[in-house]
């Protein structure tokens, strides 16, 4: 570990990599150091429950044999549908109701 203080860390990489495993082993070595950690996977394919031997669900739950450990398992397409309801549920009767249901298709370019 650096003597740099950050409230996150980030694993990113290739499939195959080690993102899980390392992800999972400084967050043990955080808790076991006194530290309060919530360790969130955001990959639909996530084995944080094989990794860690405890129940990982898509609501925060105490890792199982470590007091400072948290995890989250989180889907981001069911995630998106939910912010997407919070930000149009108000406007429902106020637009019509085909502006509120397109959907954005962003295309990239390069």
């Amino acid at each position: 570990m650096t003597n740099t203080i950050t409230p996150y860390l980030f694993f990113t990489g290739k499939g195959g990599v080690g993102k899980t495993s390392l992800a999972c082993a400084t967050a043990v070595k955080l808790a076991d150091e006194g530290k309060r950690i919530l360790l969130v996977s955001t990959d639909p394919a996530s084995n944080l429950e094989d990794v860690l031997e405890s129940s990982v669900t898509e609501k925060i739950s105490r890792v199982k044999g470590l007091d400072n450990l948290f995890a989250i398992n989180i889907n981001p397409e069911v995630s998106a549908e939910e912010y997407r309801q919070r930000v149009t549920n108000p406007l429902l009767g106020i637009i019509p109701d085909a502006e509120i249901k397109k959907k954005v298709v962003y295309k990239w370019s390069f």
